[in-house]
């Protein structure tokens, strides 16, 4: 009788834990809810046994939504990925035009002006596109800042030569 109680009470709680695993499949936050997941999933443990005839169904109960919970989680990091790759890729554009401003010389103040409006837009894109993959977030970084770099140095020399020619006139 007593073992006939436990197997009662252990089946009792093995179906609330079913109810709660439904229950993490409305889950909007399907991290939380994977987390949350493996818990009860280690409760599952810790609750003895159940009548043998009931055993299959409740486990294939638990299974069920244990699987979809899964598999939103698996989709949700592929999802992560795939965004990542398309985020590198935007940078990677971007750092092109950043390398293209870079590259080229620029006579008048007017210029420097114009290309110093577009490289600043850039960056402020650049702000606005999410994370990349971390291997590649290191490099591309670093080529972005290179390409920035390059340009404000070079603006940089052309304003101290053309101040430097400002100070001869004026001393001539």
């Amino acid at each position: 009788e007593l073992r006939d109680l436990d197997f009662k009470k252990n089946m009792e709680a093995k179906i609330k834990l079913c109810e709660k695993a439904e229950a993490l499949l409305l889950e909007t936050d399907i991290v939380k809810a994977w987390k949350q997941l493996q818990e009860y999933h280690d409760e599952w443990k810790e609750i003895g046994p159940v009548p043998r005839e009931n055993r299959e169904e409740l486990w294939e109960r638990f299974s069920k939504s244990t699987r979809e919970i899964n598999k939103r989680h698996q989709d949700h990091f592929l999802e992560k990925k795939e965004e990542r790759k398309s985020n590198l890729q935007a940078k990677e554009a971007l750092c092109e035009k950043a390398e293209i401003l870079a590259d080229k010389k620029y006579e008048t103040i007017k210029d420097w002006n114009e290309k110093t409006d577009e490289i600043q837009d850039i960056q402020k894109v650049w702000k606005t596109i999410g994370m990349v993959p971390k291997k590649d977030n290191g490099p591309i970084y670093e080529r972005f800042r290179a390409a920035c770099n390059v340009f404000f140095d070079k603006k940089q020399e052309f304003f101290k030569e053309l101040h430097k020619k400002q100070e001869e006139n004026l001393q001539k």
